[in-house]
């Protein structure tokens, strides 16, 4: 039976891995053959991860972090804009229309989306 203190050091280096390249099938399988355990005991140490991770973030700290990363990222559209980097601008735009979900299923409500139309120096 694994210890307490077993289970949070397994769950550290589940984290640690996740963090270096990701969540794959192929990391539970070796994480699981590494630590002598079925793959679905690597589902709850990741379940277990993702769990301290929400209680972490109140919902109050998420808004605010999410907020203050739209911030900077509609900052960089603007520098790529007035660089004529459209490439990247389009990529920022995606990941800002996933952030504030205007890209979800039809019938998905747009409230609360600030449109920002950069200034450009010609």
């Amino acid at each position: 039976m694994t210890t307490k203190n077993e289970r949070y050091r397994r769950i550290a280096l589940l984290e640690r891995a996740i963090a270096e390249g990701g969540w794959s099938l192929q990391l539970k399988r070796a994480l699981a053959a590494e630590f002598g355990v079925t793959p679905r005991t690597i589902e709850s140490y990741k379940a277990d991860l993702v769990a301290g991770y929400r209680k972490e973030l109140d919902a109050d700290e998420w808004e605010t972090q999410r907020a203050e990363f739209l911030g900077r990222l509609r900052g960089h559209q603007r520098v790529a804009l007035a660089q004529g980097k459209l490439g990247p601008l389009a990529s920022m735009l995606g990941l800002e229309s996933r952030i504030v979900g205007i890209d979800g299923p039809s019938g998905t409500p747009l409230e609360g989306i600030v449109l920002v139309t950069p200034t450009v120096k010609t």
